[in-house]
């Protein structure tokens, strides 16, 4: 069970696939758009598309609220009729919750952002600009979050969880798509689970041609900002590297952000791992996706973290000697990209990680908490 967010349904994609290999019946709601990834997988696709505001703090707790109220119901009798063994929920979709805890169907969240998130949501870490009378929407929202809680309980008896539960719910056996290595010191909390990226091997590294290829990318949530681009376009204009910008397919467009310098090109949408075959430096927001993807490829990174999990996963990254982490600033970033470009170390560290993730076996260890589940020897929480 999803929420419509690529990086989200990427995630329990990967994860689909692979409790389709080892023998088990899949069924993936989700996005009309990832019908054709879900189904390549091997998992049956269910179209799932409920409302949700592209806003923050309690406004986005809110919507999460609202759609509970309006998906429960319909999932409750999906479920029921389907039989399920066990229910596998992205951490943002509480109607799974109501439904999962009032049918009494054994849970497993997929939580596909860093397992460390700070700040917490709502407390202005957001890089987004404030709107106007956003302090008065808030309240309002909240008011709106409360209603519906006590509407979902007293209709289904399942309490859903406070504003920092439903944007990170890990209320039961908790899947995070990372290593222990790459956690670091940081203590999981209890019931949560490293299986890795669950990534297909990156593609073969490509020769590199006269001049380095840096790879600039916010992903597709946190790609909304021109003056976040602008800022790399300002940093990296006329250095001996050429700079390949993919605006995700979000709202910038390449045209907003011309005149562009002649080292630089702009595309609507690029595939990634391809690009980071050949890349030298990869330019990023420090999404857990964008991350373990660059890390598979061996590629250090300057990132420049824009929001929740983004930050202590950049910081990572900089202590593990695999990138830096900069502000939003075109000094700071050319520099960061310079140093990058010319240190053997920092491609040696990501090459060192790369080597990691690929004998990782997450696979296995996603297989032994699914047995574990089934088998009814999984302590649940809920």
């Amino acid at each position: 069970m999803n929420v419509p967010f690529y990086s989200h349904t990427g995630a329990m994609t990967r994860l689909a696939g692979v409790l389709v290999r080892q023998g088990h019946e899949v069924i993936v709601w989700a996005h009309d758009l990832s019908r054709e990834q879900i189904e390549a997988c091997g998992a049956r696709f269910e179209s799932h598309d409920p409302e949700l505001p592209r806003v923050k703090g309690f406004r986005f707790a809110a919507g999460l609220a609202a759609a509970t109220e309006q998906c429960a119901e319909p999932l409750i009798a999906q479920l029921h009729a389907l039989d399920a063994d066990l229910l596998v929920r992205d951490s943002q979709t509480p109607w799974a919750l109501v439904a999962g805890d009032y049918l009494g169907i054994p849970r497993i969240v997929s939580h596909p952002m860093f397992p460390i998130v700070a700040p917490a949501p709502g407390s202005g870490g957001d890089r987004a600009p404030a709107e106007p009378g956003s302090d008065h929407q808030e309240e309002q929202a909240r008011e709106r979050f409360e209603a519906s809680w006590l509407s979902i309980a007293r209709r289904w008896g399942v309490e859903i969880e406070d504003l920092n539960g439903v944007f990170h719910s890990t209320a039961e056996i908790t899947l995070t798509y990372t290593t222990e290595k790459i956690v670091g010191d940081h203590q999981l909390r209890q019931g949560w689970h490293c299986v890795g990226p669950l990534m297909a091997p990156p593609p073969p590294a490509q020769p590199r041609g006269a001049r380095p290829l840096v790879y600039v990318c916010f992903g597709t949530s946190y790609n909304f900002r021109p003056e976040l681009f602008r800022a790399v376009i300002g940093g990296l204009a006329d250095q001996a590297f050429d700079v390949l910008i993919s605006t995700g397919r979000g709202t910038v467009s390449g045209g907003a952000l011309e005149p562009l310098p002649a080292n630089v090109e702009v595309r609507e949408f690029v595939s990634a791992r391809e690009v980071l075959a050949r890349a030298s430096v990869h330019v990023t927001h420090g999404g857990c996706n964008s991350v373990h993807e660059s890390l598979l490829a061996g590629v250090p990174m300057v990132c420049i973290p824009q929001a929740f999990d983004q930050s202590p996963l950049a910081q990572r990254v900089e202590q593990l000697g695999a990138g830096l982490l900069v502000n939003e600033d075109p000094v700071e970033i050319r520099d960061g990209v310079r140093l990058l470009v010319g240190s053997a170390k920092a491609r040696s560290r990501a090459r060192a990680l790369s080597n990691h993730l690929a004998h990782y076996d997450g696979e296995a260890r996603v297989a032994a908490l699914i047995d574990s589940v089934l088998s009814g020897n999984a302590a649940l929480a809920g």
